[in-house]
Order: C-alpha cells, then structure tokens, then sequence
C-alpha cells in the first residue's frame, strides 16, 4: 500500500503539522508498505533535513511558491497523485488542506474522510476514526479503496525528525503544472506579537464560553496573574470581542505548547485542540462531562469554573504556609 502525505511549508521551513501527518500515515502502514512525501515550496532544505521517516520525497520547489496558493498546491497534488496513484492520500484538516483535500477528492473521484484522529489497519483493511459534531461522536469509516483523508492537527505525536535518505529525494519542475494561475498571492499580513506571544508562554489560562460574559473573565484574569501565565480565549471569547485576536487559541489562533494549560469552561472543539493538545499539562474545567476538552486533558474537574477559580485565588494569594 502506497501512502502520499501532504506536508506543508512556510517560507523555506517545514511546518510541524508535517511530521504529524508522517507520523499518521505510519501509524497505518505495514511492512513492505511505502510512505512518500510531497513538499511544495520555496525550499525543500528544511523539509530534507527532516523527512527522513518517509521512504521518498517528492519536492516541487520555486521562488514563488514560498507561501503556495491553494490553487497551485492542488495543481501539483493532483499530478503526483495521477503519477503515484497511491491508495491513501494524508492531508492535515488545516487551512490549507481545508481548500486542497475536496479539491483533489472531487477531480480525483475519490471519497474523503474528514476530522480524522485515528487511523487503524487490520485484516479487515482500514478504518479511520472521526471526530465529529463538536468531538461528542466518534465515526468509523471502513476504507475500501483509494481515498484522501484529512487528519486533525495534534491526534498524532510528531514522527521524529531525521534526515532523508541518500537518494529518496526526487525533484518536480512545478513550472507547467502552475502555468495560467488564477489566483495571485498579493502578500500575508502577520500579527504584530510586540504586545505578546502567548505561544511562548510557559503558563496559560485559556477561557472559553463557559465562562459567560466579558467582566467574568477578570477572575480568569486574577488567576492568571497569580499563576504569573497569560491569559488566552477560544474563538468564541475573541469572536465576541471579550479577547484580543492575539489571545485566541486554536486553529485560526495560536498554537502553544506551554508548560502549563488551564481550560476554563472550553469544549474543546477540533478547531481548539489543534492549538493546544501539545501542552505539557492541560488542566480542564467544565460541567460537561462529555466535552472534548476532556479527551485531552490530564486532569479534569466538573464542576462550576467559578467556585474553583475563587477557591483558587484564594489560596493562592493566602500567605506561604499558611
């Protein structure tokens, strides 16, 4: 069985999400199986240097494809799959892979799997574990032929970083497969982190809806200051304007990895987890039992946030000792 795996880039450097799904396609493969790589980008050093778990990699490489479009990503996809036909393409559920997965499921007439966090191969052949409406179900789906399936960010540890094998890495001239775009990248607009970067922050209190309205969170906030971590919304909270953008964990936010991540009243929807499934030590707070904050999580309290944040910060500003 032939796995392609859809790596990303950013100018010139490997991004993350990359090893994962490197990891996810071989987490299904067997031995005798064949996991390839496709790196589109400015630079396929980084990626070379660090894809050594694959047995090929597959490097379309040009000046202007340092951030490429979703137009020209799927343009040279589609012709590595024709070329490859592999039974299993990987792609990230990423904003990316958002826009190339059903792009190359439709024009290559394949089904596709979407909110994959699981990926098992038996002698019945291959099921992949979804997580669907909010993380609250968990969908099998058999797959029985050649397919594309979109893994969430963060449902699998990195595959370790090592360097390609001599030879494992072949060269395509995207120029013809680009040719005529009708989509021109005009330029990116990055936050300004001067104010703050949560996602080097060693300690973070996030909150989520559950924590209700805009001046609830100044208790979220006292907590923060005593832990002496950052505090960090979910979209929601940023949505609603309560959070700076700056401040919003999750897919469409940060990502962080800090030392310490204290989930008050956050579901934990795919979106989130993605952001924040690599911390160290994830502390959940929220009165449903069955949010998926708590697949994550290493330790879990169901209870109301509020009574525990008070409790909290009163033992947290009581005098050492007493």
């Amino acid at each position: 069985m032939k796995f392609l795996v859809c790596t990303e880039t950013r100018g010139g450097k490997l991004e993350s999400v990359s090893l994962e799904m490197l990891a996810a396609a071989r987490a299904a493969a067997l031995p005798g199986d064949e996991v390839v790589a496709l790196v589109i980008g400015s630079s396929a050093d980084d990626a070379n240097a660090r894809l050594g778990a694959a047995d090929r990699i597959i490097t379309a490489i040009a000046p202007d494809l340092a951030t490429p479009t979703a137009e020209a990503y799927a343009r040279i996809a589609r012709a590595v799959v024709a070329s490859e036909a592999p039974e299993l393409v990987v792609a990230p559920y990423s904003a990316t892979g958002l826009d190339v997965a059903p792009e190359l499921a439709a024009r290559c007439d394949r089904p596709i799997v979407a909110y994959v966090v699981r990926l098992d191969r038996g002698d019945d052949g291959l099921t992949a574990t979804s997580q669907i409406y909010g993380g609250k179900v968990m969908a099998n789906t058999a797959i029985t032929g050649p397919a594309i399936v979109m893994v969430n960010p963060g449902s699998f540890a990195e595959a370790a970083a090592s360097p390609a094998a001599a030879g494992s890495v072949a060269p395509l001239d995207p120029a013809p497969l680009v040719a005529g775009l009708r989509v021109e990248l005009i330029g990116e607009d990055q936050p300004d982190l001067a104010e703050i970067d949560i996602g080097m922050a060693e300690r973070i209190v996030c909150v989520g809806r559950g924590i209700g309205d805009e001046g609830s969170i100044e208790i979220a906030r006292e907590l923060a200051t005593l832990l002496d971590a950052e505090i960090a919304g979910s979209r929601p909270v940023v949505d609603n304007g309560w959070l700076p953008k700056l401040r919003q964990v999750g897919k469409s936010g940060r990502k962080v990895k800090p030392k310490l991540y204290l989930a008050l009243g956050v579901s934990g929807a795919p979106e989130h987890l993605e952001g924040m499934s690599r911390s160290d030590l994830i502390i959940a707070v929220n009165t449903d039992p069955k949010a998926p904050i708590f697949g994550v999580a290493h330790y879990g309290a169901t209870c109301d946030l509020f009574d525990l944040v008070a409790a909290l910060n009163e033992r947290l500003r009581a005098p050492a000792g007493s």
